[in-house]
């Protein structure tokens, strides 16, 4: 009588279970072909970016700005909410100054500025300086509604700092940030 009770209660758990497995169950006369299921792909907003790994300022003279080589930015593959959303690129340093390789003066974080640059597909560049951490710096803003936006001439400064006597790499981190703006 155990063995019986036991064999029902697993066969009707069984039951319980695939019935919730299967969801649109019919009978139906064969052949048939009147059955259907949804596929749905669900896209976040995404885009592919490449940014350079670094920038240099080759300082000659600590007394006069420096130009360093035009940066490339490629955004592509750009999937925003809706037709009427932008993505912003933003920058932003990751310290208030540079690292000095030795003791002494070096350059703060807004001591780097940049030229508003061409992007392609109607993006719009902004000029701009790095300000306090934490705080995001525009660099471009691509257009609606497109799958990519880039530059090649992205042309960073680094200004005039005549108390700087140290030889030897000075570094500063930047992050960038892509977001989508707007409605």
């Amino acid at each position: 009588m155990k063995n019986v009770f036991v064999r029902t209660a697993v066969i009707v758990a069984i039951a319980a279970l695939s019935a919730g497995v299967a969801s649109a169950q019919t009978a139906v006369s064969l052949p048939d072909s009147s059955q259907t299921t949804t596929l749905t792909a669900t896209v976040s907003e995404q885009a592919r970016v490449t940014v350079p790994a670094g920038i240099t300022f080759a300082v000659t003279n600590t007394s006069a700005i420096t130009n360093a080589a035009a940066a490339s930015v490629t955004v592509d593959n750009i999937a925003l909410a809706t037709a009427t959303k932008q993505l912003a690129i933003t920058i932003t340093p990751e310290a208030l100054s540079f690292t000095s390789s030795g003791a002494g003066a070096t350059w703060v974080s807004s001591n780097v500025t940049w030229a508003a640059a061409t992007f392609s597909n109607a993006g719009v560049g902004s000029a701009g300086v790095l300000a306090g951490v934490a705080t995001d710096q525009l660099v471009a803003t691509c257009a609606v509604n497109v799958a990519s936006c880039s530059t090649t001439n992205l042309a960073f400064s680094l200004a005039a700092k005549p108390a700087v006597v140290n030889a030897g790499n000075h570094t500063l981190v930047i992050r960038w940030k892509f977001a989508s703006i707007g409605a």
